[in-house]
């Protein structure tokens, strides 16, 4: 007995229909075909979620940093009080900008996992293309975290600016010209500061974009594209002329295939885990504000700088280098393990067949890393944590930016007529100091002062943030003409560091008197 000739389609037809339909306008069937690896069960399914977990994370910093740019000016007049906007003012902004330097942290973790998946399956020898994207991207995203903590211009962003100078500074031959590049100038300026946040709000996530679109679309993994022609062809001989073989539509079709299932149910993993960070991530974020403190200008001399989590274990092996070995340690050794890990396919050429221990002996190897820097994080916790001095200085601070944090948003400048009153006052202190700036600017500028101290210290003695103004300098204690001659000759003996530095030898005795006479007098 013949079926009927209007049977209704079913639900497993339709499905077949549409993806077919899908897959003649879309590459996604493509893009599986160079992204999907061999098909595993159980928790070795589950350990492949990492990827999920990456995809979560960079869509993440790029939203999120692309609200946080809609209000932040990167000046350094401007750079902290748009941030403290963003964290008083603006309605869930803590939460964001939260988001967006939490989420900083846990993306290079979530690409470590990544790899290190990746070389506990032999992935890295099969998929070399793959490889290199993960880390290409474990790079950029480390070096967009760097770059992010100069932006909020606090206390933390001025000392971090600070030491990346020092590290760049040491470079052999480069050294200098390399700073000058990287500050914009000879000293930290708000040059410096647009230089970091076009680094990382437009070149880092361009590259990071770039290497994505390049590993969907521009290249391939050979042995990915044999097995699925492999697949192809072993569907075309099963199928009618007609039929259009995809990955998209096979998936779909009534009877599916165990990749099919196992693509699906790969992809429920990947849900289940992405909500469980992501959630995770939100909760954490709004209870924990991000790290946020006064502007840079208002540091005490007794400030104790410490880097984000990310960067602890660095921060730990720089307290016993400086100079060259500072910059071999914090830009070299990074730089030659990224180059390991990416030739780690070419390195690592053993057959499958070889034994378990030498399989497993590059994950070993970047496991043993991976506790390296754990346990120098944590040793710069331990001792932080153990130093009377440094434990009671981190606590001031940390008390200081949570009162920062609960006081109420001051505007950097006023613009409306309510404030008329402060406005006058605004204006009387303006001519006042204009005054005052012209009596200076009367007094006989040296042109030793013009030629070694204006770059830091302001044309006329006002200050360049975040270096201290010279106007007034005469009425604080030991600064006498005959002091500031001493401090010209030994600015350490007076408690002064970097980047001042000693004119000794680079000025006459002459010169020396007349510029101190000259600070001395400026009021």
């Amino acid at each position: 007995m013949s079926a009927p000739e209007n049977t209704p389609p079913t639900a497993n037809t339709q499905q077949s229909a549409r993806a077919h339909t899908f897959a003649r306008w879309t590459t996604l069937d493509e893009i599986v075909r160079r992204v999907v690896d061999e098909p595993e069960p159980g928790a070795r399914a589950w350990l492949r979620t990492t990827a999920g977990v990456v995809v979560l994370l960079i869509t993440l910093q790029l939203f999120t940093g692309l609200l946080l740019a809609c209000y932040y000016v990167p000046a350094t007049e401007d750079a902290h009080t748009t941030v403290a906007f963003i964290e008083k003012a603006v309605s869930g902004g803590a939460w964001l900008r939260a988001l967006h330097v939490y989420g900083s942290v846990l993306l290079p973790c979530a690409l470590v996992l990544h790899l290190l998946q990746k070389l506990w399956r032999g992935t890295h020898r099969r998929r070399p293309v793959a490889w290199l994207g993960g880390v290409a991207l474990l790079a950029l995203v480390t070096a967009a975290g760097g770059t992010g903590y100069t932006l909020a211009w606090d206390a933390r962003a001025y000392y971090t600016t600070h030491v990346a100078e020092g590290l760049v500074q040491g470079l052999p031959l480069i050294g200098a010209s390399a700073r000058l590049w990287l500050l914009g100038g000879p000293a930290i300026s708000t040059l410096t500061l647009s230089r970091f946040f076009a680094l990382h709000a437009l070149v880092l996530p361009s590259l990071i974009l770039c290497t994505i679109v390049a590993r969907l679309f521009i290249f391939r993994d050979q042995s990915a594209h044999d097995a699925t022609a492999a697949t192809l062809d072993e569907t075309q001989s099963d199928q009618t002329t007609n039929a259009r073989p995809t990955l998209t539509a096979s998936a779909l079709s009534p009877q599916p295939s165990a990749l099919t299932l196992w693509l699906r149910a790969q992809l429920a993993r990947n849900a289940v885990v992405v909500a469980v960070v992501f959630v995770a991530l939100a909760l954490y974020a709004a209870k924990y504000p991000a790290p946020f403190g006064p502007a840079a200008d208002a540091v005490p001399a007794e400030y104790l700088p410490r880097p984000g989590a990310q960067f602890l274990w660095l921060f730990e092996l720089l307290k016993h280098a400086a100079g060259a070995s500072a910059a071999l340690i914090g830009l070299i050794l990074p730089g030659l393990l990224f180059a390991l890990l990416a030739l780690a396919p070419w390195l690592d050429r053993r057959e499958q067949a070889a034994t378990t221990w030498r399989r497993r002996a590059p994950v070993l190897l970047v496991s043993l890393i991976g506790l390296l820097v754990l346990s120098l994080t944590a040793l710069a916790l331990f001792d932080d944590a153990h130093d009377p001095r440094a434990h009671d200085q981190l606590a001031r601070q940390t008390a200081a930016e949570e009162a920062f944090r609960r006081a109420p948003f001051i505007p950097q400048r006023a613009r409306t007529s309510d404030m008329s009153g402060a406005a006058t006052q605004t204006t009387d202190t303006t001519h006042a100091n204009t005054q005052n700036a012209n009596s200076n600017m009367n007094n006989a500028l040296p042109a030793a002062y013009t030629q070694n101290c204006a770059k830091c210290h302001g044309a006329h003695g006002e200050g360049v943030r975040p270096n201290p103004k010279l106007i007034g300098i005469a009425e604080q204690p030991h600064r006498t003409v005959a002091d500031i001659i001493a401090i010209l000759n030994d600015p350490s003996a007076y408690g002064l560091q970097k980047p001042m530095t000693s004119f000794a030898n680079k000025l006459t005795d002459d010169e020396k008197r007349q510029l101190a006479e000259w600070i001395e007098g400026l009021k």
